[in-house]
């Protein structure tokens, strides 16, 4: 069953997520995270759970930042699940010599309602230079 209130929850999350990523804040990324999540990333292997997902982030961090405006594309709310889609321009940053490229990213969050409320179940990206 939908309603607004949960379309706008699962909504949230993926601003929350989107704001946490361009000031690289870990912790807060995590906890929008279930402990089974499983993020599939473009051109490399699918990583599964909190550890994996904590070093993914590290590493990203360690390697560029991103400036990035969430624009959500569609929402659908089934009961216990939600599906976010969304797609923008992204200017990433090389943290190495502070090089920025622009970059278009479309993203696929599966979101699981918990007692703590929506939490990202399953996140799937790509870029598509052709947008840049």
């Amino acid at each position: 069953m939908t309603n607004n209130d949960s379309t706008a929850d699962a909504v949230g999350v993926v601003e929350a997520y989107m704001q946490a990523l361009q000031i690289k804040d870990t912790d807060t990324i995590l906890r929008l995270y279930a402990d089974e999540a499983e993020i599939i990333p473009e051109n490399l292997p699918s990583l599964r759970g909190r550890d994996a997902v904590d070093s993914f982030y590290a590493s990203t961090f360690a390697a560029i930042g991103m400036e990035v405006n969430v624009e959500v594309v569609s929402t659908e709310v089934y009961d216990e699940i939600a599906i976010v889609r969304s797609e923008q321009p992204v200017t990433v940053i090389a943290v190495a010599d502070g090089t920025r490229t622009q970059a278009y990213f479309r993203e696929l969050f599966v979101l699981r309602r918990t007692p703590d409320g929506w939490r990202i179940h399953k996140y799937m990206f790509s870029q598509n230079p052709a947008q840049a």
